[in-house]
């Protein structure tokens, strides 16, 4: 039997992984010499910080923690309470969001409800994850009320007769949001939902050519940031479908820790998160060829997001 490694595509970085890193380039060669703090990881990877560290650019996770007024400041992919970036503005020099237009798409919405007089929010995502952490905030900053949770089994009992809105953290798994929200209307006539889904393209692309591809293989490999929720939600499929699933950042994370598992079957696929650099996605897919397997591409097909 021919042994196989399969190219998932799309993978590595998306429209807003790569609009960001695009920015910080042109904001580093803006201001050359400056000192530039970026607030939070630009991308949940750490070869994309490091490289960043190299270009002395400094890390930090609040903006109280920048004790230099003439500093450049960036704020995240991940979005950021917009009270935060307005505080920012009267303290530095220059400021910058770099935030995924998807999340900018949440805040949007969310202002969008409060004009509409609506300040109750049912939020489907984590509440410690940067993005949401962010839009809790944010929410809150604007007198609003928001009920953080996760699966079905956890969603919030509220007064029947309240006006709702529910919104979605943009990493999730789609099928699953759009289950959770049919739940959410079942039980509640008032709740309002996204007229278009929360959950990014990028992350919906990423997970369908996974299940639209289960039956052409066996072990299932995904490379991406330890922080990154997109990742672990790849991850989880492959486990939920009963395939030989490994989760790491490198090739060398791979080797120092599985090596002697990787050669179990003769058909794998690989895919990466969007915030994975493409010389890493090479350097795994490279290591497989060298062992005899045969490289081939399976892509996406009948995409629901547009």
């Amino acid at each position: 039997m021919t042994k196989t490694v399969y190219y998932l595509s799309p993978s590595s970085f998306c429209f807003g992984v790569k609009r960001s890193i695009d920015q910080l380039d042109d904001i580093i060669s803006r201001y050359p010499g400056e000192k530039i703090f970026c607030v939070h990881s630009l991308v949940h990877n750490p070869k994309v910080t490091s490289l960043f560290k190299k270009q002395w650019i400094f890390f930090v996770e609040n903006i109280d923690d920048i004790h230099y007024e003439k500093a450049i400041v960036v704020f995240s992919a991940h979005g950021t309470n917009r009270e935060i970036i307005t505080k920012a503005r009267k303290n530095f020099t220059a400021v910058y969001n770099l935030e995924c237009p998807f999340v900018t798409k949440i805040y949007s919405e969310i202002d969008g409800f409060i004009q509409q007089g609506i300040t109750t929010f049912f939020y489907l995502g984590k509440k410690d994850h940067q993005e949401g952490k962010n839009i809790l905030w944010y929410i809150a900053s604007q007198w609003g009320t928001s009920y953080a949770f996760q699966d079905k089994e956890s969603i919030p009992q509220i007064e029947k007769n309240t006006a709702f809105a529910v919104i979605s953290q943009t990493t999730l798994n789609f099928d699953y949001v759009q289950e959770i929200f049919k739940e959410i209307k079942k039980r509640y006539a008032n709740a309002t939902l996204p007229t278009t889904s929360d959950v990014c393209k990028a992350t919906y692309e990423r997970q369908e050519v996974v299940l639209q591809n289960l039956d052409m293989f066996d072990t299932f490999i995904v490379i991406g940031g330890k922080e990154s929720n997109n990742t672990k939600e790849l991850y989880t499929i492959g486990v939920k479908n009963d395939k030989k699933s490994f989760y790491w950042e490198s090739l060398e994370d791979i080797l120092e820790n599985w090596e002697e598992e990787l050669f179990i079957n003769d058909r794998i696929a690989i895919t990466w998160w969007a915030s994975t650099p493409i010389e890493d996605i090479k350097e795994v897919f490279d290591y497989y060829k060298n062992h005899g397997y045969e490289p081939e591409i399976l892509e996406i097909h009948n995409v629901k997001i547009k």
